[in-house]
């Protein structure tokens, strides 16, 4: 087995191998991201276990996927796009459990309920998705700048040549509208809110 020292290759190089079968590669990227990918789950989260598992489940998919991922902005911005959405999965499914419990221990129609709550689910995860899509374009940009592609508020500002204070306004600016588009849906607008930079 050839070992690859850390820092002889790019994200990008390393993702070339990995994509071809390199396990040196894959525990190169694992030890790189785990803990920064940890820490970031953990600030939301606040539970080892939990955290852990979730964090797993991503370098498992990477490893399980290599041959066919088609990663378009930087692996660390995959990566920490996959977090998210193992957060709001996590998120989601413990709500629903905790309806489910709720409505079995105190309504007779609990099952059928629950049912209908799951649609609901089902169709409010489309909601903040749609949302983003409503916000004026120059919020739009900063926005996705920052959730799709992990970039920092002053990597945005340079890479669209603007003051770093803009930024953070815009950024603030989009993440009230998408609060409000979102009332009806507290637990999604917390997760906006704790979500930012």
């Amino acid at each position: 087995m050839v070992q690859f020292p850390d820092s002889v290759y790019t994200d990008e190089e390393l993702l070339t191998l990995l994509q071809q079968g390199s396990r040196d590669s894959f525990e190169i990227l694992y030890k790189k991201y785990w803990k920064q990918l940890f820490n970031s789950a953990y600030k939301r989260l606040q539970s080892r276990e939990i955290v852990e598992e979730l964090v797993q489940d991503i370098f498992v998919d990477l490893w399980s996927k290599r041959e066919v991922l088609e990663i378009h902005s930087s692996l660390q911005a995959y990566l920490f796009t996959a977090l998210r959405y193992k957060l709001f999965s996590y998120f989601r499914s413990q709500f629903i459990k905790k309806k489910h419990v709720e409505y079995v221990l105190h309504h007779s129609e609990g099952y059928e309920n629950f049912v209908e709550d799951q649609l609901y689910y089902e169709e409010l995860a489309h909601a903040l998705e749609n949302s983003v899509e409503t916000l004026p374009e120059k919020y739009k940009t900063v926005y996705l700048l920052s959730r799709n592609q992990n970039l920092t508020y002053k990597e945005i500002a340079a890479h669209l040549n603007m003051p770093l204070d803009t930024v953070e306004k815009q950024m603030g600016k989009a993440l009230k509208l998408l609060r409000i588009k979102l009332k009806d849906y507290a637990w999604i607008a917390v997760l906006c809110a704790g979500l930012s930079n």
